[in-house]
């Protein structure tokens, strides 16, 4: 809603490009698996791919929500305390 919609107001479309990322398939992959309570609990591709997007677009949007922040506060470095100010309603928005 209109919530990213503000997250990317002041973020320069270079900032923008270099905000694209992704996750080693295999990486999330076995970081998935060790928060399984049971060994043998399997991840279809399917939902592995669901799963890095879904991670991806919350990189993003906190990335671009501190850049947000920084600029609020007059900054040109997003910096951890950016981060940590933006961290609460993010994880509101991603439950």
């Amino acid at each position: 809603g209109s919530a990213r919609r503000r997250s990317c107001e002041g973020v320069e479309p270079s900032q923008r490009r270099a905000l694209r990322s992704s996750f080693k398939t295999k990486t999330i992959q076995e970081l998935m698996l060790m928060g399984f309570q049971d060994e043998k609990t399997k991840m279809n591709a399917q939902a592995l791919k669901l799963t890095c997007e879904i991670l991806r677009l919350l990189a993003h949007e906190g990335a671009a929500r501190a850049a947000m922040q920084a600029k609020l506060q007059g900054d040109h470095e997003v910096t951890l305390e950016h981060l940590e100010k933006i961290l609460p309603q993010l994880m509101l928005d991603f439950p």
